[in-house]
């Protein structure tokens, strides 16, 4: 169930900036054990940006879709909503998607620690678009 302080614009903001700022700064961190090769702890990095992911930008998503969430009550005041509901429930997927991809090399003999990264860079910047688009279709200002 979404509390009223998530269905306002500055409240659900800050929830999202916070979100994609975490995600940027560990972005940085990576590029530079990157250029330093030094994978090892790279790839604690890229763990911890999974996990970052995993239990800030996903749970915050899965509690939007829940029965009551702000997706299910934005649907019912409004059914015009309903596509773009589903668009942002599959930009959530995507990053879903992307996050496990992320697991599955780092997981890997030889992980391809630039793919990681670029990985990395495609769910910041589907959050980022999706937090506009969310914040611009469904929160009240």
């Amino acid at each position: 169930m979404v509390g009223p302080a998530l269905r306002k614009f500055d409240s659900h903001k800050a929830i999202h900036d916070a979100g994609l700022g975490g995600a940027k700064e560990r972005i940085e961190g990576m590029r530079e054990l990157l250029e330093k090769k030094e994978y090892d702890h790279l790839a604690e990095e890229i763990e911890s940006f999974i996990e970052f992911v995993e239990g800030k930008i996903i749970v915050h998503a899965d509690t939007e879709e829940e029965d009551e969430g702000l997706y299910t009550i934005a649907v019912k005041n409004d059914p015009g909503l309903h596509d773009k509901v589903q668009h942002l429930i599959r930009d959530h997927d995507l990053m879903r998607v992307i996050a496990d991809k992320m697991k599955h090399e780092l997981g890997g003999e030889k992980p391809d620690y630039q793919q990681l990264i670029d990985f990395a860079n495609s769910v910041i910047i589907i959050n980022e678009i999706h937090s506009r688009d969310e914040e611009e279709a469904l929160l009240e200002k």
